[in-house]
């Protein structure tokens, strides 16, 4: 019954992660948003040196997976849960659109990946229906709790369970996390960091620049 109330759950979840998603990129065109360019600051660069690392975890279908599994690909990483209220499928569904729209050549050197904060209830069972509401090309990952806390570590992942309703009950919780969609280089290094309120459009415009053919 839990497994059927969850899918239920996360379905109405990821509908409202697209109404949401669907209203901020409405209120970002009315309101104007900063473009590409200028959101490349300083801290940006200084990312590349600074977050991201090695990671060994399992992915939707029970399989090893390692960074060395997608060495030859830019990598769009989104870190959240599958219980996630609202902001995890809002940001899914943006980086699902932004993948979604460029052209197939480039979807091609792009590996989408979300990697669970929450592994003790997201197995790779649960992982594999909850990726499979956004796109057939999102990696989902998840592990053991010292493997997960090994990578928020790198990523600078903030996350931390907060209890629901009186406390007796451990399952009732939700987590407390940061939200940023990262974007990774082939050799693993951070290139690009989106905030909530960049747009898919804004993510789009990055990938394109990072993704178009090199003279």
């Amino acid at each position: 019954m839990k497994k059927h109330t969850h899918l239920f759950r996360v379905v109405l979840l990821s509908i409202l992660g697209l109404a949401i998603g669907f209203g901020i990129a409405l209120y970002s065109k009315k309101e104007g948003s900063l473009p590409p360019s200028q959101d490349q600051s300083s801290s940006h660069i200084l990312a590349a040196t600074s977050i991201g690392g090695p990671f060994s975890l399992v992915d939707q279908d029970g399989q090893p997976r390692t960074e060395k599994d997608y060495a030859d690909k830019f990598k769009l990483m989104y870190f959240g849960f599958t219980y996630c209220p609202a902001i995890c499928p809002t940001e899914l569904s943006k980086m699902s659109e932004a993948y979604l729209s460029l052209p197939e050549e480039m979807q091609q050197k792009l590996q989408p990946i979300f990697i669970t904060i929450d592994p003790e209830r997201d197995t790779p069972t649960v992982i594999k229906g909850y990726v499979n509401l956004f796109m057939p090309q999102l990696v989902g990952l998840t592990g053991s709790v010292d493997q997960i806390e090994s990578v928020k570590k790198s990523f600078k992942v903030y996350a931390a369970k907060v209890s629901e309703g009186d406390g007796s009950d451990p399952e009732d919780y939700t987590m407390d996390h940061s939200s940023m969609i990262y974007l990774l280089d082939p050799a693993g290094q951070t290139v690009g960091l989106f905030k909530t309120a960049d747009t898919s459009e804004d993510i789009k415009a990055r990938l394109m620049d990072v993704l178009a053919p090199k003279n």
